[in-house]
């Protein structure tokens, strides 16, 4: 059984965190296990734009969002792609 939350399970402010460290994990070369929510896309987990923009990607997808690209580009580090997560779903009323 995974330890990684389900989208269904995704709801929950712990599980969208680690569900979103899950998706980082796997853009990155940084173990799972390892990775902050402090942590910079780019210095500390060595993901380039691609990578980053990638990322974006895979959210809007894993949790059906339409996210901004004004606000995208922004994002820098893995509690900045948590919160706008959150704050996508939120105003949903997810």
């Amino acid at each position: 059984m995974s330890s990684v939350p389900s989208r269904a399970e995704a709801g929950s402010a712990p599980a969208l965190d680690e569900r979103v460290i899950a998706l980082v994990a796997e853009l990155s070369t940084v173990p799972r296990g390892e990775i902050k929510p402090t942590d910079r896309l780019r210095e500390d987990l060595g993901m380039d734009s691609v990578s980053s923009m990638e990322l974006l990607s895979l959210l809007a997808e894993e949790f059906q969002l339409e996210i901004e690209m004004e606000e995208a580009v922004g994002v820098t580090t893995v509690e900045g792609a948590i919160g706008m997560a959150r704050r996508y779903l939120a105003g949903r009323g997810a």
